[in-house]
């Protein structure tokens, strides 16, 4: 089952960013870079120091690595915090995620998660059109909202902004001091509902793992919900369920949902 693990930091940090993942074993090293989700050619290696420098200096805004067992899309933004999303397809490396987590750990990590992110299968139509209730990732189910409003099936992503809320718990979980004094997030209120809590780097940042086995997230579904609605300082889809019901219109919709968005 494929797993993402997404993490935010300063991006300031894109380069130690970088040179940590080529501190991680040999087949979670960037390989290859890429302006594209595919490699174009072999020739655009990143042990090509000055190719790969001429080639971030291109992509401001981000750019793929390709290691063998995972694929690395570096996301950068001028304002707010940038971000690293993994996309870890073999089950053989989910024992080094938290590996990654500790290498990163140099660069200033605000933020970060990892859970289960199964592809969405198609209906006969030929659609990806979904309710909640059918959602085949973590992240889906804790951070977008579906509904139907008359003939319109519409996914809303919510929860994200760090400057209002922690975006939620998942099956391993990244919180700074900074993110958690922010929102007057107690750590050792969330350690009481994980089975671990490791320190890491300099002593600011806590990876929580919540579950034994990324695939077991909709048996703890319930229960990182009640987590996530019963602490202030999270935010709670459940929250968002509760404004938009009795909902009839787009432009209402819309309108409530955007604090959220």
């Amino acid at each position: 089952m494929p797993v993402e693990v997404v993490v935010y930091f300063d991006k300031k940090d894109i380069q130690q960013v970088i040179d940590s993942l080529q501190a991680l074993p040999t087949h979670l090293q960037p390989k290859y870079f890429s302006e594209e989700e595919t490699l174009k050619s072999k020739k655009d290696e990143v042990a090509d120091k000055k190719r790969f420098e001429k080639f971030i200096a291109r992509n401001p805004a981000g750019f793929f690595l390709f290691a063998d067992g995972c694929l690395y899309d570096l996301s950068i933004h001028e304002r707010g915090y940038s971000k690293i999303f993994c996309d870890v397809q073999n089950e053989e490396f989910y024992s080094y995620i938290p590996l990654l987590f500790q290498t990163l750990a140099s660069a200033t990590l605000i933020f970060g998660f990892a859970g289960e992110n199964q592809e969405r299968v198609p209906n006969a139509d030929g659609s990806y059109v979904i309710t909640h209730e059918e959602v085949r990732s973590e992240h889906d189910h804790r951070n977008t909202h579906f509904i139907t409003i008359g003939m319109n099936h519409i996914e809303s992503g919510v929860g994200h902004d760090l400057d209002k809320y922690i975006p939620g718990v998942y099956w391993y979980t990244l919180l700074s001091d900074e993110l958690l004094n922010k929102h007057h997030v107690d750590l050792a209120s969330l350690s009481a509902e994980a089975i671990s809590t490791e320190t890491l780097g300099d002593g600011s940042l806590h990876l929580l793992k919540f579950y034994e086995s990324p695939g077991e997230w909709k048996q703890h579904a319930e229960r990182l919900d009640n987590l996530c609605e019963r602490t202030d300082g999270i935010f709670s889809r459940r929250s968002v369920e509760s404004a938009v019901s009795g909902v009839s219109s787009y432009l209402e919709y819309n309108d409530i949902i955007a604090d959220w968005r």
